[in-house]
């Protein structure tokens, strides 16, 4: 690990996928194929791209070969060190920091493997160096989903989880981070803050992307204090609200290092560089307008959010956004200021395609499509087998999948290893791993798996 570098970046990779077993009983979910490639590629990609040279991804020690395999492939430049997280545990966001605080010295660039977005991250870490932030975190608007747009699966699956994120109008600052979830009715706003941000407005339609520049010192603190086990649904909502607050008491060569509450006050970590304050006191800049008080009012604890509302972004961390994902990404992608899919071909040099009623399908290495099958706006995915007479279209086919003969299958996702007997229709289903569907069956909007293989133990 390079000691030179002015920001690490850290790939949260280890989740199990809570909502969305369906698909992860069979793999893990970073591995899921999104236009063919493992989910896990994405993040990586942009990381790479943007001019970091390394990053460390934390994964399920169990998956650690698999994932390794699978990115030896794309031609990825990035060095990419391994931390496994040991056994079945599945460790919160928090907790997967805290697991490689050894490996950490700098400030931290941290991200989601499930995050599949073309942002410039140079903007984002720039915000960061100009304010000298505590944390500086991604917010994107909600994807809206295409009218013609139909989830595989059951129909009634809960709604995804709205944030709300307050953003002051003038400073850009974030002074407010929270879920719906955790409203009834009303949202109480204290005076405080009221007084302090006279003008913010509370966003429910952005989406906290999982996307943070930490600094160190805040990592310091999330070291010694254990009781935060996530990032965003814990951490960053205390960090945000201590905006408001000021030390007890300043810390002078007397203070005994016992005496100190290292777990409960946040001020014996967040403390200004000398060089940095004096730099701001000298300083004419202002973040704002609205009073003559000192820049950032001398708050010590600085958030802010880049809202980024001309680049795509979701999190694939459901199902319904597993799916959008890969109906949407080679339309995202396809932008003259980035590279498109450095990926792979549509169609690998290894496989064995006889149809000649294919338009807009990705299909992988060793896979066999045999004649008179029609294909529309397919992901195929590695030894895979669509015999004769199917047709297939807006659907996910993960690897070694086999599907038989006379099959009609429309929008659907059939995860590793299972098989569609002959005859069979599939309209809107999810098919699990390993599942075989009987010869001749018909279903919509339903998943076919083994209600074994959907339990974790």
């Amino acid at each position: 690990m390079n000691y030179h570098n002015e920001f690490q970046a850290i790939v949260l990779a280890g989740g199990k996928g809570s909502r969305m077993t369906e698909l992860t009983a069979g793999q893990p979910k970073c591995l899921l194929p999104i236009a063919n490639v493992p989910m896990i590629w994405y993040p990586l990609q942009i990381l790479e791209r943007s001019g970091f040279k390394e990053a460390i991804v934390v994964i399920a020690e169990a998956t650690k070969s698999d994932v390794l395999a699978s990115l030896d492939k794309l031609g990825l430049k990035i060095k990419i060190e391994f931390v496994g997280i040991p056994g079945t545990e599945d460790l919160g966001t928090a907790d997967s920091i805290r697991l490689i605080h050894e490996k950490i010295y700098t400030d931290i660039l941290v991200i989601s493997c499930d995050l599949i977005t073309n942002v410039d991250l140079l903007e984002i870490l720039n915000l960061y160096r100009k304010h000298n932030a505590s944390v500086t975190a991604l917010m994107l608007p909600i994807s809206k989903m295409p009218d013609d747009f139909v989830m595989p699966g059951l129909k009634n699956k809960q709604k995804p989880e709205t944030d709300l994120i307050g953003i002051d109008n003038n400073t850009g600052r974030l002074v407010f981070l929270a879920s719906a979830s955790d409203f009834e009715e009303t949202i109480n706003i204290s005076q405080r803050l009221l007084r302090k941000h006279a003008s913010f407005t509370i966003h429910s339609k952005l989406m906290d992307a999982h996307l943070y520049i930490i600094n160190k010192w805040v990592i310091d603190f999330l070291i010694y204090n254990k009781n935060f086990t996530t990032l965003k649904g814990e951490l960053l909502p205390y960090i945000v609200g201590k905006q408001l607050s000021r030390p007890k008491q300043s810390i002078d060569d007397k203070t005994s290092m016992v005496q100190m509450d290292l777990k409960d006050d946040i001020f014996h970590f967040a403390l200004e560089k000398p060089f940095d304050e004096l730099i701001r006191k000298m300083s004419a800049f202002n973040d704002h307008s609205t009073d003559l008080e000192d820049a950032y009012n001398g708050d010590v604890i600085r958030c802010y959010a880049h809202v980024s509302n001309e680049k795509f972004g979701l999190r694939a961390n459901t199902i319904q956004m597993y799916h959008l994902a890969n109906a949407k990404i080679s339309e995202w992608w396809n932008d003259k200021n980035i590279n498109q899919l450095p990926l792979l071909p549509h169609i690998s040099s290894t496989a064995t395609v006889r149809s000649t009623q294919m338009q807009e399908c990705r299909i992988g290495d060793n896979s066999l499509i045999e004649e008179k099958t029609s294909l529309k706006n397919n992901h195929i995915g590695p030894n895979s087998i669509v015999e004769s007479k199917t047709r297939i279209s807006q659907s996910v086919i993960m690897g070694h999948v086999t599907i038989k003969q006379r099959c009609v299958i429309h929008n659907c996702i059939l995860c590793n290893g299972c098989i569609i007997e002959e005859g069979t229709e599939l309209k809107n289903c999810v098919v699990g791993a390993q599942h075989i569907v009987k010869s001749g069956s018909q279903h919509s909007h339903e998943v076919l798996t083994d209600a074994d293989r959907l339990i974790e133990i």
